[in-house]
């Protein structure tokens, strides 16, 4: 579903007190952020049935962009396994010719409808604290103006992270994977197919229709003026190997602000896309449950955020019957 990526998922993925560093030989420097030095790397999640052991690493975004992080202890884990099993990936069974109609139908997209800017939509005092974070990190870019709040603010956001030394795209599990697979151990993507009903009417409609993607504009305008300093607080603490701290620092959820922008959007209904977050986790746990009755240990990534939420996937795990030790723990979740 690559192109489709450009699309749909485009959407859906459009659509965490400061730690101490007790090793000497590293370093931190907080203006923009830059871990010197090895670091211990995070623990993992132990969830068990039986015999079956499913060893889980939250994985956490944004990281510093260079980051040295002892990656040996979950190497081994995953050398032990038999499987190594990824998030839910959506899917379509569009043809190709089809996505590249879609990517044609797609082009205008990201632009407000009617040729509005982005301080014809958004309320005025909103738009004063954009202008502020725009400035910051933006400089003066004046076609920003004429996109969807959705797509100014994940824009604002990427530069912030970039201007903070900090990226969303490090590639651990991409590191991990080479391990599996330099083991022969099979790398596992549950995906989710979703049939789309008549996509390219519906991009059309979009184009025309106002997204109420507000409260996702506003969420994101917020974590980057409350948020940075503790955005990158969050990246040390995964360095280490603290849950605890990472769980003391909440943030507004942008992420879910956004996605339900799109996934509660007339776009998603005439897609005939709806329920996906449930679909994916469904998917995921049934991976899980093939896993677990095929070998007898199993590795997985999982985005920490979702980890430690309130309606975090180990509840689903627990409710099955599983038992879960938190990282740094000897005592069951």
């Amino acid at each position: 579903m690559r192109i489709l990526g450009l699309l749909v998922v485009l959407q859906f993925q459009t659509i965490t007190s400061a730690v101490q560093a007790t090793d000497n030989s590293s370093s931190v420097a907080l203006d923009k952020l830059v871990v010197v030095g090895q670091v211990s790397g995070p623990d993992l999640w132990k969830v068990t049935d039986g015999e079956h052991v499913l060893w889980i690493l939250g994985t956490l975004s944004p990281l510093p962009k260079r980051l040295d992080w002892n990656s040996k202890p979950i190497e081994q884990v995953i050398q032990s396994s038999q499987a190594f099993l990824l998030p839910t990936e959506v899917t379509t069974d569009l043809g190709f010719f089809q996505k590249i109609s879609l990517v044609t139908a797609a082009v205008g997209i990201k632009k407000n409808p009617r040729k509005q800017k982005l301080k014809d939509v958004l309320p005025a005092e909103l738009y004063a604290r954009w202008l502020v974070m725009k400035t910051k990190f933006m400089g003066d870019d004046r076609g920003i103006e004429k996109t969807r709040p959705i797509y100014a603010s994940q824009k604002l956001f990427a530069k912030a992270l970039k201007e903070t030394g900090l990226t969303s795209n490090i590639g651990i599990t991409k590191k991990l994977m080479k391990v599996a697979k330099k083991n022969d151990i099979a790398v596992i993507q549950p995906e989710l197919k979703i049939v789309l009903n008549e996509p390219k009417t519906a991009l059309k409609k979009f184009k025309k229709s106002q997204l109420n993607d507000i409260e996702c504009f506003t969420k994101t305008i917020q974590r980057i003026e409350t948020d940075l300093d503790a955005m990158r607080l969050r990246a040390i603490a995964w360095s280490y190997g603290d849950i605890e701290t990472i769980k003391s620092l909440p943030y507004a959820d942008d992420n879910r602000a956004c996605g339900a922008a799109v996934l509660n959007s007339e776009l998603a209904r005439n897609m005939g896309v709806t329920d996906i977050r449930v679909r994916l986790r469904a998917v995921w746990l049934d991976a899980v449950k093939t896993a677990r009755s095929q070998n007898k240990s199993s590795f997985a990534v999982w985005p920490i955020s979702q980890l430690l939420s309130d309606d975090s996937i180990l509840l689903d795990l627990e409710s099955a019957g599983y038992e879960i030790q938190a990282p740094g723990s000897t005592n069951k979740r």
